[in-house]
């Protein structure tokens, strides 16, 4: 249901309050704070102005004496180097206003606005809820509270959205191509799930669009950064012990938790000895339940299909905090708008994934109560679920109609 002159004034109101109440919440409270994540976008970015070669970034050591003379905490280049690009814009400016201009002027905008457009189709009092609980979520506290991009990856997950319920693939993979360039992860998975649905154009057009972009930074970044971050940093961020903290919400962690001896992050898992085995298990079925259900949900009217992968992607990220968890907005929208059915999933997940739950414990380390360390996992897995039981309806409507 669209703004109609009789709702038109109820929107508005909602709108505004939601934005004091943000305001007031969420980033007012963060702004002058020092932490990680957009201190080091920041140095990074005043680096690469200063013609530092982005390959000395991934010298932790380096950085880490970097970052102390700007009076902050360590921290890793942990990404592609098109990621010391992000903060760029606002890297000609002392900190105290460059995290003032990023928080005001670049995430809450962006946070707003995706949540406003996914908010849109569910109508005044159902949009009005999601509103609420997705920008006063721990997700987006905890994303504020560091200066992270997931309000803007959001809004990237939404362009790429629109461009799969208008069958637009070049758009959609606009959108999806700087999620590629700044994390690598995200946004690959809808780039499969184009191909599955056989769009031959919407899965090249992100790997186009990413390959356009990184070759004109090239002359920023170099490509020694690149060859560093692909022959190195991925090979040691993935078989990283850090992968199997309660920190990163993946499934992933998860498993590796339950198997995996770690004397501080699992001391006593309750299936001793079995290794990758149950992740890679895991894994599997996760990636061959989605590939079958992606056959059914087509690019075109609905956005389940993009969705599901969405789902996909967080579930199998190599890391997933809790400001990650803001991107599960969008199969949330999704799924309530069009498969009603599916609704008790979606809040069965709002359950698991707005509150702080406190999960990372180190009571919740050991035995079979780390299972209740990871609760957005099992939110998300409930999304993930919800998007099969959507494309499983479809596959039954679609033999009923066939001749």
């Amino acid at each position: 249901m669209g703004v109609t002159r009789g709702n038109l004034f109820g929107v508005v109101f909602i709108a505004v309050a939601l934005t004091a109440v943000v305001l007031h919440r969420q980033v007012v409270p963060h702004l002058d704070a020092v932490g990680t994540s957009f201190p080091g976008y920041w140095v990074v970015a005043r680096e690469i102005r200063a013609g530092t070669p982005a390959v000395k970034l991934y010298d932790d050591a380096w950085l880490a004496e970097r970052m102390a003379a700007e009076g902050f905490p360590s921290d890793r280049m942990l990404g592609p180097p098109t990621l010391s690009l992000t903060a760029l814009p606002v890297s000609g400016w002392e900190y105290p206003l460059a995290r003032k201009i990023w928080l005001l002027g670049v995430l809450t905008p962006a946070l707003l606005g995706s949540v406003a457009w996914l908010a849109a189709p569910l109508g005044l009092r159902a949009g009005a809820v999601f509103a609420a609980a997705v920008a006063l979520s721990q997700p987006v506290a905890a994303g504020m509270a560091v200066g992270q991009v997931y309000p803007l990856m959001l809004a990237l997950h939404c362009v790429g959205l629109w461009g799969w319920r208008r069958d637009r693939p070049l758009i959609g993979g606009l959108g999806l191509a700087p999620m590629v360039l700044a994390r690598g992860w995200y946004g690959l998975p809808q780039t499969a799930g184009w191909l599955v649905a056989g769009r031959l154009r919407g899965a090249l057009a992100t790997p186009l669009w990413a390959t356009a972009g990184g070759l004109i930074t090239l002359p920023l970044v170099g490509a020694a950064a690149w060859r560093f971050f692909l022959l190195e940093q991925v090979p040691q961020s993935t078989n990283a012990d850090t992968t199997m903290a309660l920190a990163y919400q993946t499934w992933r962690s998860l498993a590796l938790h339950l198997t995996t001896f770690h004397p501080a992050l699992g001391p006593d898992p309750p299936l001793p000895g079995l290794g990758s085995g149950p992740y890679l298990i895991g894994a599997g079925v996760i990636a061959a339940a989605t590939l079958l259900a992606g056959r059914h949900l087509r690019p075109g009217a609905s956005g389940v299909g993009f969705a599901l992968w969405t789902c996909a992607a967080l579930l199998g990220a190599p890391f997933a905090e809790d400001h990650h968890m803001l991107l599960a907005a969008l199969p949330a929208a999704v799924l309530w708008a069009e498969a009603p059915k599916q609704r008790g999933w979606v809040l069965a997940a709002a359950v698991l994934l707005v509150p702080d739950w406190g999960f990372d414990r180190p009571e919740l380390l050991g035995g079979w109560r780390s299972l209740a360390g990871y609760p957005r996992v099992f939110g998300v897995g409930m999304l993930w679920m919800g998007c099969l039981g959507a494309a499983r309806a479809d596959m039954i409507q679609r033999r009923k109609e066939a001749p």
